[in-house]
């Protein structure tokens, strides 16, 4: 037998069947991609169900977008100089009333009581103009799983709560599906990127109606078709590049920091795609982001004012070339003081205003253990070893990826020559984790790789398990009085 040849982890009980000459063969793709759908609907599904209306982060006003496109308003558009949204059907704003006094109010839960009466608003009000300036500026792309449950809930007559519990049960499907094809896809490290879509706050995201389930498995999928091309060291077929220049135009467009995604596609990029050269479609990629991206700023975005700041992009770029420190010095003191909040958000801090539902402080630790672990783990066939400049273009973009977070912060939501960055959301740099999964070194000479991957399963599995126990638990504590109260 050829020498190349490698063994899945069932090879363990006797079945010492062939597989492929990488270290994750087809059986350890169907592992992985069974562990993720096997742990992470039923969880997603339970939040999508238990969670009321709007109490996922921002879910309000990205709701409230997808409304608005529903409306025939593709583009959010200024209303004075203070006001930035569109126009939408009152009976959303007639279901945040229900809820609003449970999240701004700590001593309020929940109750079966609530949601039925919430159960009795339904479409067809008055249309009323909305302020939602953090989201009138997203492109239409990712709100498509919202816009088609919002679409059926109004054709079949349903309540409004219904509605959105129908649309994030699409977000459930899309965003799994592209995890699940994540994991089909990659060339390696299943097991660390499994991990990452197990996190509390990824699944909780894929049930949510909001763009962040989308990016993150959008992120997942980028990682997995760039990592075939790396670990054979051959350029990106046509449609692996287009996908790749794909997925990066459509997260770009709605988080333009995503755009360095487009840096590690220079070395495997191929010469030519059909009649076009392979250049083409990350060109394609950058001009709809910069065009989308100016079109908000120019007609869309108006600064959003919060707790007493009122953000001033002039006078901050103004600030900044008087003082070009004044940034560098802002985003290490707010790493100082916020890089474990940052982490813990990351991982699983859910829910928002009065609502954030916490897990026990040991859960955090684990998470990070774990991933750690995972990472090691990580196998990659040593005759096809990415080239050190692919993994130097990768950890740059990663780098490149957190400043330019931390800056566009600087600019749109913190107060001018402000010493701390503002608005940094955990959450947004679950896509960058994806990329650590293609940094780490080829393990594989020095670790058997039946044992890496049943190693890797089990630490999986106890993630996974993890989350769907402490996360559902923890949300019936915080948002509900109790499990009697579930609807």
């Amino acid at each position: 037998m050829d020498q190349t040849e490698y063994w899945d982890v069932w090879a363990i009980w006797g079945m010492r069947k062939p597989l492929c000459s990488r270290p994750d063969g087809s059986m350890s793709r169907r592992l992985f991609v069974l562990l993720f759908l096997t742990l992470a609907l039923p969880v997603s599904i339970f939040m999508a169900w238990s969670m009321p209306p709007f109490f996922n982060v921002d879910e309000t006003n990205h709701v409230m977008r997808a409304e608005t496109v529903l409306q025939g308003q593709f583009f959010g558009k200024k209303a004075g100089t203070d006001q930035s949204g569109g126009k939408i059907d009152s009976a959303l704003l007639g279901l945040l009333d229900r809820y609003w006094p449970m999240l701004t109010d700590p001593q309020k839960h929940v109750t079966v009581e609530h949601m039925a009466a919430a159960r009795e608003i339904h479409w067809g009000a008055e249309r009323h103009f909305v302020h939602i300036p953090n989201t009138a500026i997203y492109p239409p792309n990712l709100y498509l799983p919202t816009m088609i449950g919002l679409g059926l809930g109004k054709v079949f007559d349903l309540p409004v709560q219904d509605s959105i519990l129908l649309a994030r049960f699409f977000n459930i499907g899309f965003s799994t599906a592209l995890i699940a094809a994540a994991l089909w896809l990659t060339a390696w490290g299943r097991g660390a990127m499994l991990a990452i879509a197990l996190w509390p706050m990824s699944v909780a995201q894929y049930a949510a109606c909001s763009q962040d389930g989308l990016l993150i498995a959008m992120a997942a999928l980028f990682v997995a078709l760039l990592s075939r091309a790396m670990a054979d060291g051959r350029r990106s077929t046509g449609a692996e590049f287009l996908g790749m220049a794909l997925l990066v135009a459509l997260m770009s467009m709605s988080r333009p920091t995503n755009l360095l995604f487009l840096l590690p596609l220079w070395w495997v990029m191929p010469a030519r795609i059909g009649r076009w050269p392979g250049w083409v479609g990350p060109a394609v990629a950058a001009l709809l982001t910069i065009g989308w991206a100016l079109h908000a700023a120019l007609f869309v975005q108006v600064m959003q004012h919060h707790d007493g700041i009122s953000p001033d992009m002039k006078a901050q770029l103004s600030y900044l070339a008087a003082h070009p420190l004044a940034f560098p010095e802002a985003f290490f003191n707010t790493l100082e003081r916020w890089w474990w909040p940052f982490t813990v958000a990351m991982l699983g801090w859910v829910g928002w205003a009065h609502t954030n539902i916490v897990l026990p402080a040991p859960a955090y630790d684990f998470y990070l253990n774990s991933f750690g672990l995972l990472l090691l783990l990580i196998l990659v066939d040593p005759q096809n070893r990415p080239a050190p400049r692919q993994k130097l273009t990768v950890g740059l973009t990663l780098l490149g990826s957190v400043l330019a977070i931390f800056f566009l912060q600087y600019l749109t939501f913190t107060a001018p020559a402000a010493d701390m960055v503002g608005g940094v959301q955990g959450r947004y740099f679950i896509p960058l984790a994806f990329l650590l999964c293609l940094l780490p070194p080829a393990l594989s000479r020095y670790l058997p790789v039946r044992h890496s991957v049943l190693a890797a399963a089990l630490v999986v599995l106890a993630v996974g398990i993890t989350t769907a126990v402490a996360l559902p638990y923890a949300t019936m504590l915080q948002v509900y009085k109790g499990a009697a109260a579930l609807p």
